[in-house]
């Protein structure tokens, strides 16, 4: 896949992009990771889709220069500049983790440009307490702040709850791989501040997701800690001639090429459900 960049508001943005297909497939990644990590899907479904990845802000080559802020309408106008005549598009999405809140909003504000969403370990089905309290309100995003420079109480606070079996221990070492280093406190706190906007409408993404027919397939791993299949299930209910649930025998790393036939599967059989 080849690397372009576009400007967003100041920022240079980086993306790729592949194949030939006359379909277009959107790839938006999880957090910490970037654009090249679908860089194996040219060669087993570039004859079918022109791929598109996007290296988000703070991540791959993108070079973020803006404020703590890349709204949701941010990512259409990005889109309206890499992909041509966009507006009269329909399109794939494949969305990682993180991407999937992603793509969760893009199904809530443009779903008359999406053919189908396949989302694997989909951030954004459920919302978590901690996250909406460090992102989505003044007091919270302080304490945040603070945390990511002086994390030592939060640490203790963790160990804590360690002894006495309140979390388990894939949370412990989840915090832990990331306040016991400085790097990654601060792209913790740049990641999840700037992308806060993306908090999609569950509700409205669902009415859309039935009124525009799209086929929707929701990929779980069965031991994943983070993202659980659970919260597939629950958005599912009330729309599954729509929504599908896809559990492999996996952890939270869903986007490897050995799951390549069932991605394949779900993307480009066009009328699979």
């Amino acid at each position: 896949m080849q690397r372009f960049f576009t400007t967003y508001e100041h920022s240079g943005f980086s993306y790729l992009k592949g194949g030939i297909g006359s379909d277009v497939l959107l790839c938006l990644h999880g957090f910490g990771e970037e654009a090249e990590t679908f860089s194996f899907l040219e060669k087993h479904l570039g004859d079918f889709f022109t791929i598109y990845a996007i290296d988000f802000p703070w991540h791959g080559q993108t070079a973020w220069s803006k404020t703590l802020t890349f709204p949701a309408k941010g990512m259409i106008q990005l889109l309206t500049q890499i992909i041509d005549d966009f507006e009269n598009r329909k399109i794939h999405l494949l969305c990682y983790s993180m991407g999937g809140r992603v793509g969760l909003s893009l199904l809530q504000r443009i779903p008359n440009n999406i053919q189908k969403a396949v989302l694997l370990a989909p951030d954004g089905l459920k919302v978590n307490f901690w996250y909406w309290l460090a992102t989505q309100t003044w007091l919270g995003n302080g304490l945040f702040k603070y945390t990511m420079r002086y994390p030592f109480w939060f640490a203790w606070m963790v160990d804590v709850l360690k002894r006495f079996g309140w979390i388990n221990m894939s949370v412990v070492k989840f915090v832990h791989a990331y306040i016991d280093d400085k790097k990654m406190r601060d792209d913790l706190y740049h990641i999840w501040t700037t992308m806060r906007k993306f908090r999609p409408n569950l509700e409205k993404v669902k009415s859309n997701i039935v009124q525009y027919q799209i086929p929707v397939h929701l990929v779980f791993g069965e031991y994943d800690r983070v993202i659980l299949p659970a919260n597939g299930y629950k958005f599912q209910k009330g729309a599954e001639p729509h929504i599908s649930v896809h559990i492999l025998k996996s952890g939270h790393q869903l986007l490897k090429e050995k799951h390549i036939d069932l991605l394949v599967k779900l993307l480009q059989h066009r009328y699979f459900n």
